[in-house]
C-alpha cells in the first residue's frame, strides 16, 4: 500500500453501513451481509492480490468470531480498505 494509494470509498462506506446494521443480526445474517463487501474488493481492480488476501483473511476473522471481538478486526478493516 502506498503513502498516497486512492481506494474506493464506496467500499469503505458500504462495510461501515452492514458492519454498524449487524449489530442486531444474527452471525449467519452478518455473514451474509459481508459478503457483498467481500465480492465489492474482489471484482475492484485497485486491490492488489496481497491487500485483497489480507482483506479476505481479516473478513474470515470478522465473520467468525463472537459479536463482541467484531470490533477488533472491523478497525483493522477500515483501515484496509
Amino acid at each position: 500500500m502506498g503513502l498516497f494509494h486512492k481506494r474506493n470509498p464506496k467500499i469503505n462506506s458500504r462495510f461501515r453501513e452492514l458492519f454498524d446494521n449487524g449489530v442486531n443480526e444474527t452471525e449467519s445474517e452478518f455473514l451474509d451481509s459481508m459478503n457483498e463487501v467481500v465480492r465489492m474488493v474482489e471484482y475492484d481492480t485497485e486491490y492488489t492480490t496481497n491487500d485483497k488476501l489480507k482483506i479476505y483473511e481479516l473478513m474470515s476473522q470478522l465473520c467468525n468470531c463472537s459479536s463482541s471481538d467484531r470490533h477488533k478486526f472491523a478497525r483493522k478493516l477500515k483501515r484496509i480498505l
